[in-house]
């Protein structure tokens, strides 16, 4: 086989590591790279929005590019050096990048001090900032539930009292037309009596000249009677006159014979 040039990688060629160790030299870097984090003791999943939701603020737009290559620098080794990423990042974020870094470096530590271990398990940690923020967050979701469901029932309370409003309404309007058809009743029955007051009257009004007749009879009558009773009662009063003269002609005559009896003997 003839001569020819066998590709190294970027990690293994000298003359990289040369440049690294210039550049790093000219650069300045946050006093948290001092701090070695070991990533098999952090959770990088819950990492990864974070990481997003900066990657789009420097940017401006959203770009999985970048974000999958910061996520592949933190996974490319067990201990990866900060240095290196943020020399890795600077053509795409730019004067950004030393602020990203230093953020995202702060959360690493904070992970890895997070770390536990159960039974010989190791459980991965995660950043206390963001455990705080989700804890902020599952706070502001519970208030906002609360605040909805309060608002629902509310809601619930407002249409039960305008329902009962309307019922109400309702029975008053059933007690309305109640009260109409009853008064209109009373009032058919108030008319009822007086036309049948009226023709009475009208019937009075045409016997009137009869009935004066039969009470001028009845006055007569009552005078006829009255001097019977007067005749009779001067009748019985001369017989009870003659009787008691009657009684004192044979008192008189009795004593009379008397006397001359005693005369006698």
């Amino acid at each position: 086989m003839g001569d020819g040039f066998r590709g190294v990688s970027a990690d293994r060629d000298g003359r990289f590591k040369t440049a690294e160790r210039k550049l790093m030299a000219k650069m300045k870097f946050p006093p948290e790279f001092v701090t070695k984090v070991d990533m098999r003791r952090v959770h990088l999943d819950v990492l990864r929005p974070w990481v997003a939701k900066k990657v789009t603020q420097y940017l401006s737009f959203e770009d999985d590019i970048i974000i999958n290559m910061v996520m592949a620098e933190l996974e490319k080794e067990s201990e990866p050096d900060p240095r290196l990423i943020q020399i890795n990042l600077t053509g795409f974020l730019e004067r950004n990048t030393g602020a990203f870094m230093a953020e995202l470096w702060k959360l690493l530590i904070s992970a890895q001090e997070n770390c536990k271990e159960e039974k010989g398990k190791i459980i991965k940690g995660m950043p206390q900032q963001l455990l705080d923020e989700k804890q902020e967050e599952l706070k502001r979701i519970n208030s906002e539930l609360q605040d909805r469901a309060r608002k629902i029932q509310e809601d619930q309370d407002r249409m039960r009292s305008i329902q009962r409003d309307k019922e109400m309404e309702r029975e008053r309007a059933v007690e309305r037309e109640f009260e109409l058809q009853r008064e209109k009743e009373l009032r058919r029955r108030l008319e009822q009596e007086q036309e049948e007051l009226r023709k009475a009257d009208k019937e009075r009004g045409s016997d009137a000249p009869k009935e004066r007749e039969r009470e001028r009879d009845r006055d007569r009558g009552d005078r006829d009677r009255d001097r019977d009773r007067d005749r009779d009662r001067k009748r019985r009063s001369r017989s009870r006159s003659r009787d008691r003269d009657r009684d004192r002609d044979r008192d008189r005559d009795r004593d009379r014979d008397s006397h001359i009896d005693r005369d006698r003997d």
